[in-house]
């Protein structure tokens, strides 16, 4: 290697101000001066390949004193000679390429760096020599002919081996201008990936440790003659000059690698995909199986890996929400292994009041209107679950005396504390069902008679199920009519009333406006962007015998497409947005929440 060294002389010494200025006045004096004068050796001692010569435009130089602090930071380029004024005392000088953080990497940019303590005694010229040698560690790559000749395309990129010091990574290209880099002190890897001439790639890791300031590595890219297995590398070590020779073999015929790529993972649940990139050798795919832990913690675990035409395909449950892993492929007994990858387990969101214990009235125009929320939630536009309450406690219905089909209640719970009853009526001049929604009520609208709503709210998370508890007393169907109902309807005037609870997840970006009275609704069988959804089954919405269990499985569409929105739906009358149904149906329901065990249900 190139030896580079700067000669950074500092002279420390007392300065005549003026030629009248006598002895005894600069004796007396409290101060020295330092004189800072850089002069630049830039002769070359190695027997690396090639000649560096470097010219800096300025070297920073920082002055502290012993109690650490910087009194004085002074740039100095060649030739130029300030002066510092400084109090008697013990100071270390530092001197570095100006710029130099030691953490940066970069083509070209060597630099330099050196200190040295000199004492300022009162009336004293001190002289002091700081030798700045290189502060990073070199890296040059050298692509030998009959590689070139061999592959079409290659690059190499060398980073840092640990991935923990936030380094930029450079690549080297065959066949573009020959560069040198440069990378802070610290162990570095070396990815090889070249394209041979039946357009084939293949690549390979090598390691660089051990590395310290000043050191220069020489990689150089061969053809292997023949197989020559996992030592395809020779190292030549010149210890005088900090130059460390590294030759490695490529094959044109890859080796077996085999790739794996990102999870998809969600909350308790990951799915992990793999391939065979290249391979030399017919692999058994019996042998091949998934392997995967808690990033940096334990032992491996096992996973079935599956062929699904060129896939290997897998999954691991039990796994812990909001959680960092790690997985690889492999094969055999680590007779192949694919780089670790790695991915965080997604939030197990709650189901936001859940189990209707929290409920307040709304302020001033909603003051009479019951809210499934907290104090300050409990509001117009600010509750996750809302009603068709503001439809029967506002305006004209609030004159004629505020009726909330949906309320809470304190006898009648499954466990303790309260639960949510919804009570269809009858307000005016319309059928009301006591239902609960998350969303919001817009407005009421007179002509055609109905409410515009906002279905869903805001939800990331992806559950297996919809878990909760309700009773259910249904009526004879005595309001509405027929003729409003759809074509598919499952019951009409004069039958039993029906319950309906469902649940659906939508990648929409926004809630969805239904309108009612112009029979606007949301197409859950056919729109795109329902991911996922459920509901309780014809058979079992039926009156039940004190409290029921409910367990509505998501039915997934896609499993890798993300919810933004959630819409969960509960009503005491099925055909209610119709109009349609029985004004003494009441249901409550209780203790509801998001279940995320399991694997998800997929449409078939």
């Amino acid at each position: 290697m190139k030896k580079i060294i700067f000669q950074c002389s500092l002279f420390l010494c007392m300065l005549l101000m003026v030629a009248c200025q006598n002895e005894d006045e600069l004796s007396n004096s409290n101060v020295g001066y330092l004189r800072l004068s850089l002069g630049v050796d830039t002769s070359v001692n190695t027997r690396a390949d090639g000649e560096e010569v470097y010219d800096p435009a300025q070297m920073t130089v920082q002055i502290v004193n012993d109690g650490n602090e910087v009194v004085e930071t002074v740039s100095v380029g060649e030739g130029e000679s300030p002066e510092v004024s400084l109090a008697p005392g013990t100071y270390t000088v530092k001197a570095s390429s100006a710029g130099f953080d030691g953490k940066t990497s970069g083509w070209e940019k060597p630099y330099y760096a050196g200190s040295t303590t000199v004492e300022i005694k009162k009336g004293v010229s001190t002289p002091a020599n700081i030798t700045c040698t290189l502060a990073n560690v070199k890296v040059t790559i050298k692509f030998d002919q009959t590689f070139v000749d061999a592959f079409t395309e290659a690059e190499v990129s060398v980073d840092d081996l640990a991935g923990e010091t936030g380094i930029d990574p450079l690549t080297f290209v065959m066949n573009e201008t020959t560069q040198s880099g440069y990378f802070p002190v610290t162990d570095l890897n070396a990815k090889v990936t070249a394209t041979n001439r039946n357009n084939v790639s293949n690549s390979s890791d090598h390691e660089i440790t051990g590395v310290k300031a000043r050191d220069h590595y020489i990689l150089t890219y061969k053809v292997a003659e023949k197989e020559m297995g996992s030592g395809n590398v020779t190292i030549t070590v010149d210890s005088s000059t900090k130059t460390y020779s590294y030759t490695f073999y490529v094959p044109t015929d890859p080796t077996t690698q085999l790739a794996v790529a990102d999870a998809n993972a969600w909350a308790k649940l990951a799915y992990l995909t793999g391939n065979v990139v290249t391979s030399k050798d017919e692999l058994t795919p019996a042998k091949m199986k998934f392997q995967y832990r808690k990033k940096d913690v334990g032992e491996w675990t096992d996973a079935v890996a599956t062929l699904n035409g060129e896939t290997y395909e897998g999954k691991v449950v039990d796994l812990t929400p909001e959680t960092t892993y790690e997985y690889r492929m492999v094969y055999g007994e680590e007779q192949f292994v694919t780089e670790v990858q790695e991915f965080t387990t997604e939030a197990a969101i709650a189901l936001h009041n859940g189990s209707f214990e929290d409920w307040n009235k709304g302020t001033g125009d909603y003051k009479n209107t019951w809210f499934a929320d907290v104090a300050g939630s409990a509001d117009f536009n600010k509750s996750f679950w809302d009603s068709g309450n503001i439809g029967t406690s506002t305006g004209m219905a609030a004159m004629l005396g505020a009726k909330n089909p949906t309320s809470p209640e304190e006898t009648i719970v499954h466990s303790s504390g309260k639960s949510a009853k919804l009570a269809s009526t009858y307000v005016v001049i319309q059928f009301a069902a006591g239902n609960i929604y998350t969303g919001n009520y817009q407005e009421t609208i007179m002509s055609p008679m109905g409410a515009r709503i906002n279905f869903g709210q805001p939800f990331t998370a992806r559950p297996m199920a919809l878990h909760g508890w309700i009773q259910y007393t249904p009526g004879e169907v005595n309001r509405g009519k027929d003729e409003n109902l759809p074509s598919d309807a499952t019951l009409h005037l004069g039958d039993t009333d029906q319950n309906a609870v469902y649940i659906a997840l939508s990648d929409k970006g926004a809630p969805y406006e239904v309108n009612n009275g112009a029979k606007q609704f949301i197409d859950f069988d056919n729109d795109p962007n329902i991911i996922a959804y459920g509901e309780l089954p014809q058979e079992e919405c039926v009156a039940t015998d004190g409290w029921k269990e409910v367990n509505i499985p998501l039915v997934y569409r896609s499993l890798d497409r993300k919810p933004t929105h959630i819409i969960i739906v509960m009503s005491a009358s099925k055909y209610g947005d119709y109009f349609v149904g029985s004004d003494s149906s009441v249901m409550y329901v209780d203790d509801f929440e998001l279940i995320y065990d399991g694997e998800p249900s997929v449409q078939e």
